[in-house]
């Protein structure tokens, strides 16, 4: 099964530790690294309980190739610090001829599609939302009173 096709709130409804959302997301085929973002942690603190559990698939990386349907390869850092990522790659990540997210994480540096950061932030609100409330119409119910409040002179 494909971590694109796994939906992670149903995966991980119910389940009260991170541990036990790691080892179920892990058995939705969905990739360490991928947990990892999903639940906010360190990729180390996943791959430790996926160890432990007898679920980390350890991944053969080839220094001069990519395989097909591979999420990683080595490339070689240019002088300028320019970086040639394959096109496979690329197209699987979702990256296109334009700006990409790139953030400095504790184990290096993290590439997302425009796309893929808008996700990521949009997952970071929703944790802090109740279900049911619309920040929408939150903004503009508090802007009509703002303008009534003028309205009136207060």
């Amino acid at each position: 099964m494909q971590a694109e096709k796994v939906d992670f709130g149903k995966v991980t409804a119910g389940l009260k530790t991170k541990s036990d959302k790691i080892r179920a997301l892990s058995r939705h085929g969905v990739p360490t690294a991928e947990i990892a973002r999903y639940l906010d942690i360190r990729y180390q603190h996943a791959r430790n309980v996926l160890k432990e559990a007898g679920l980390h698939k350890v991944q053969d990386a080839s220094a001069s190739e990519m395989k097909p349907q591979q999420s990683y390869a080595w490339v070689e850092l240019g002088p300028d610090g320019a970086l040639v990522l394959p096109a496979e790659l690329r197209a699987r990540a979702g990256l296109s001829p334009a700006k990409v997210h790139v953030r400095l994480t504790d184990d290096g540096l993290e590439v997302l599609s425009q796309t893929a950061a808008l996700r990521r932030a949009q997952a970071i609100v929703a944790r802090h939302v109740p279900p049911g409330v619309s920040l929408v119409d939150d903004f503009i119910a508090e802007r009509r009173r703002e303008a009534a409040r003028e309205d009136r002179g207060e």
